[in-house]
């Protein structure tokens, strides 16, 4: 076992569990999988084969030795009298309970206000080709059977994208937040149809975040090539 491994990932996952129970109902993916991450960390560090840490053996204090002191006469205890009895004190009867109090019929409640029915939200403006952004878009046709095994269909975003790629998405992509990306990621992964994905990413992520910035623009290529596997 070695020791100062466990001590530095012990103290990490405290860190991150005490950041994170300040605000557990904002806890993204990412945090979970980093938490994840320090816990197989933790475990291989418990299971090394490294020499245990012995404490030092501590050695214990001599006895302090205190020089001859005479002998100290203590004066003699005066014993108080006793104290006298109590007084005798006549019991007073308790007084009669007062009359019970005459109950009033509760209130009628009042009738509960009227529930407003929901109205529909507006039809939402989509421009997809909005600020040059088809760029974002362009689809190369595989051609070696390696592409194309790389173009298979995936049914689920959150479990087809690896830790590092989440942490090079949020970073490039959504400017390091966390819960942005997970957000859009869930979005993503319940469209019906790639158009509809398409829209979402240009109206809520690709202008937003430049995503054609040149050294973003592989990167958001790379994305959304993942996207559109989800609906193939």
């Amino acid at each position: 076992m070695d020791f100062q491994k466990t001590k530095i990932y012990l103290d990490k996952l405290n860190r991150e569990f005490a950041r994170l129970s300040k605000d557990p109902e904002n806890t993204a993916r990412i945090d979970v999988d980093i938490m994840a991450s320090y816990i197989r960390e933790l475990y291989d560090a418990i299971l090394s084969e490294s020499t245990a840490y012995v404490a030092p053996k501590v050695e214990p204090a001599p006895p302090i030795r205190h020089p001859h002191r005479p002998a100290v006469v203590e004066p003699p205890v005066e014993i108080a009298p006793p104290p006298p009895p109590p007084p005798v004190i006549a019991e007073v009867p308790p007084p009669a309970p007062p009359p019970p109090a005459r109950e009033e019929p509760p209130a009628p409640a009042p009738p509960p206000p009227p529930v407003e029915e929901p109205k529909p939200a507006p039809p939402r403006t989509v421009a997809p080709s909005a600020g040059g952004l088809d760029v974002l878009f362009e689809e190369k046709q595989a051609k070696e059977l390696s592409e194309k095994l790389a173009e298979s269909a995936i049914a689920d975003l959150k479990k087809a994208i690896a830790l590092n790629d989440r942490l090079l998405y949020t970073s490039e992509l959504f400017a390091g937040d966390g819960k942005s990306f997970e957000t859009a990621l869930a979005a993503l992964n319940d469209f019906s149809n790639f158009e509809q994905a398409r829209d979402y990413i240009v109206l809520n992520c690709a202008v937003q975040y430049t995503w054609t910035d040149k050294k973003r623009l592989d990167i958001a290529k790379a994305f959304i090539k993942l996207v559109r596997r989800r609906y193939k």
